[in-house]
């Protein structure tokens, strides 16, 4: 049970104290103990939430009002976080109850779960791929269609693929450590053969200078390190070119996952790929190890010479250079 609020100002609070009292209470009292990054998750989340709910008395909020919440929240985030954002207050309201505020139950047990999140899902249709990736071929180096295909195979988002040094890639074992971040926890990203492979062509470019760890590398900073290649522009130019309307590269993650779910991998098992948190409340089985991963990977047939399994899938590599390729051996 979490320990009710000491006497003072905060011992008064009740069902007419505000939401973002309340919120502001269960910051210091129950969120600051958990991790640094579940706690500056949590204060993000908090701040959303009064900035268009925090003047409500708690005992006037209703499920009607959260679910008006949820709509507005959508139209700028994807549905997981919005889901995060109403764990929060499920959350808060299941304290308050333990600190004796007499409220009429959780109202977020009358929300109906977030679904879609705007362009956030958006996909490759029929042509698109063929052309995304005949255009990053068509740049001066292979970089970026390097990156892009990497996203493909693995779902890391773009900021964990540019950060990739040396040590961290391991393609014996077919995995790639992602370090601790400022806002996600260390994890590993198992590989499929085309990840290994096209990991493999990145390592063995010959205009690598010397000694550099970093994968994808950019121009040398005013410290004297060098810095990740920069692809912002690169990659709004192929967008245009392949006339890929409303695409970003944040969508390369949506893609591989739906790629991944058509090759027969588990919620749980796509969930462990991509460093995804999954809705609480549903019993689901322990997340897979990395090898066991890798194994799955195999299985299904995902990423192996491109294409997924039994020809059911869109080609996860092709473009000018990877015309019927052969699976190569790991």
């Amino acid at each position: 049970m979490i320990p009710p609020p000491s006497a003072g100002a905060d011992a008064t609070l009740s069902g007419e104290s505000s939401l973002a009292t309340a919120l502001t209470l269960y910051l210091e009292r129950v969120s600051a103990h958990k991790s640094p990054i579940a706690h500056a998750r949590e204060q993000r989340k908090a701040r959303q939430i009064t900035a268009r709910l925090g003047a409500l008395a708690l005992q006037e909020v209703t499920a009607l009002d959260l679910s008006d919440y949820r709509d507005h929240r959508l139209k700028s985030a994807s549905a997981a976080i919005v889901q995060g954002d109403l764990e929060l207050l499920r959350a808060l309201f299941e304290v308050l109850e333990q600190w004796g505020v007499t409220l009429e139950g959780n109202p977020v047990n009358g929300v109906s779960p977030p679904r879609g999140g705007g362009d956030r899902t958006r996909t490759l249709g029929p042509g698109e791929l063929v052309r995304l990736l005949a255009a990053c071929d068509r740049r001066p180096t292979p970089m970026l269609g390097w990156i892009v295909r990497i996203a493909l195979q693995t779902a890391m988002s773009k900021d964990e693929i540019l950060k990739i040094r040396k040590p961290e890639l391991d393609l014996k074992e077919r995995v790639v450590t992602i370090p601790k971040g400022t806002t996600r926890p260390a994890r590993q990203v198992p590989l499929s053969q085309e990840a290994v492979r096209l990991f493999r062509e990145v390592l063995d470019y010959p205009e690598r200078p010397a000694g550099e760890a970093l994968l994808f590398f950019g121009a040398m900073g005013v410290t004297g390190l060098r810095r990740p290649l920069a692809i912002d522009k690169a990659f709004r130019g192929v967008v245009l070119q392949a006339r890929l309307k409303g695409f970003r590269f944040a969508d390369l993650r949506h893609e591989a996952l739906s790629r991944m779910e058509e090759a027969g991998l588990t919620e749980v098992e796509r969930a462990t790929v991509a460093g995804l948190v999954l809705p609480r409340g549903v019993k689901r089985p322990p997340r897979p190890e990395v090898g066991a991963l890798v194994a799955r990977l195999d299985e299904r047939g995902f990423g192996v010479g491109g294409r997924a399994p039994g020809g059911r899938g869109r080609s996860t590599s092709g473009g000018a250079r990877e015309r019927c390729q052969e699976t190569r051996s790991t």
